[in-house]
């Protein structure tokens, strides 16, 4: 997770993950500028291989509140598609810049995969 989990240029120095229901996670993103941006959350439900939902809550900016998101995991028969909704956005300027993070996340995770196949 620490190779991806960030959007374009963002490290990720710091993930803390007990993933059980009411478990609780941590992810640490640090900008090239030294800003942090630092999200924490419970898991709701975690159901390996089909589901996973949890709390996103941003201790850099607890204002925004905290959101929702589903991560599912289809099986396609030699492959899996991965659905992830996020939810509960304040504002809809919030969720197209979540929506932008998640796009840039998965983006280096597509790498990843494609650079390192099984």
């Amino acid at each position: 997770m620490k190779r991806w989990k960030g959007p374009g240029d963002l490290a990720v120095p710091v993930v803390e993950v007990d993933l059980r229901v009411g478990g609780r996670y941590r992810v640490n993103m640090r900008a090239p500028d030294g800003s942090e941006h630092r999200v924490t959350g419970t898991y709701r439900v975690v159901d390996p291989p089909r589901k996973l939902v949890y709390t996103w809550l941003w201790e850099t900016n607890p204002d925004m509140g905290e959101t929702v998101v589903t991560v599912e995991f289809r099986d396609l028969g030699g492959s899996t598609e991965v659905v992830l909704t996020h939810e509960w956005f304040p504002t809809e300027q919030d969720r197209t810049n979540h929506e932008l993070g998640w796009t840039g996340a998965f983006e280096k995770l597509q790498s990843l995969l494609v650079a390192e196949p099984a």
